[in-house]
């Protein structure tokens, strides 16, 4: 920003016994001319005019035809969507213009997926019906991932995805918000019915995968038992870093108990018995192992 000696100054006065009013008086004696920032009507009618592409490519426009603009991208989304949003704004209400909108799409874009609205609960949930409709039944392996903050509203996005050719294809999303008056587990039933809904559009599933949330672990489990679930690679790898970078002796680890799951796991190897009691740089203070009896 820029800064000069504008000549002008600031005076607050206040009174003994009233501490809470002050007599304000400002003086500003120089200032250069304001730059107009507003959107010029020439560029606003080549927004009109371009209104049917993406802001991008609008900006890119007008960065070429008037290189030395004084407008920001940002004022050409704001507009673009102004002039846009009577396609997708049908309500006032956001929630009711998302129906509105799924509504009009329905059978051609999309398809709507019915949730079971409970207490305390709103959801809207839908899957792109072209790509179901020609990839559906060869996807074998699903993701599934969510995001907070989607909107205003606070509502919690879903989204689950399906691989194609070592590709990731967007097959469905789901918006829910929940509120206290739902009861213990409703998040979870509702999760199913996204699942189970996917599950029969997509009946040869045989890979699952999501982070360690375990509410998105049991609604594939339960609904899709018979494929195998597992961590996602990308949340694999993040748990490993976040793991290595914590400053604290690694969690007990008895071999005898992992043997009995896995009969393949040496039942006698162990930090404690092949390094002796303690790994090397941990302080016995801060063991999670108890010293074996000698």
């Amino acid at each position: 920003m820029e800064r000069y000696d504008c000549g002008g100054w600031l005076c607050i006065t206040m009174r003994d016994g009233n501490p809470l009013e002050a007599q304000i008086h400002l003086t500003h004696k120089a200032h250069n001319p304001y730059v107009d920032i507003a959107i010029s009507p020439k560029h606003k009618k080549t927004i009109q005019d371009m209104q049917n592409q993406s802001p991008s490519k609008i900006w890119d426009y007008i960065l070429e035809t008037d290189p030395d603009t004084e407008l920001l991208e940002k004022q050409v989304q704001a507009e673009w969507t102004r002039i846009n949003q009577d396609h997708w704004r049908l309500d006032n209400d956001q929630v009711k213009s998302a129906i509105k909108l799924l509504e009009r799409l329905e059978g051609t874009k999309v398809e709507k997926i019915d949730i079971t609205q409970r207490d305390g609960i709103s959801a809207i949930a839908f899957a792109f019906k072209e790509i179901l409709d020609d990839m559906g039944k060869t996807i074998d392996e699903i993701l599934m991932d969510s995001t907070w903050k989607t909107n205003a509203l606070g509502y919690e996005l879903f989204a689950i995805f399906g691989e194609a050719n070592g590709q990731a294809v967007p097959l469905a999303f789901m918006c829910i918000t929940l509120t206290k008056e739902a009861s213990a587990g409703t998040k979870e039933l509702v999760l199913r019915d996204f699942i189970r809904w996917i599950s029969h559009r997509c009946p040869n599933i045989k890979f699952t995968l999501t982070d360690k949330d375990i509410i998105e672990i049991n609604g594939f489990r339960m609904e899709i038992p018979h494929a195998k679930h597992q961590l996602c690679y990308w949340h694999g790898l993040w748990y490993i870093e976040k793991r290595l970078t914590e400053n604290k002796p690694p969690a007990a680890y008895d071999p005898r108990i992992a043997h009995g799951v896995f009969d393949f796991i040496d039942p006698t190897w162990a930090p404690g018995v092949t390094m002796y009691w303690l790994e090397d740089g941990v302080h016995p203070a801060d063991a999670e192992v108890v010293e074996p009896p000698e």
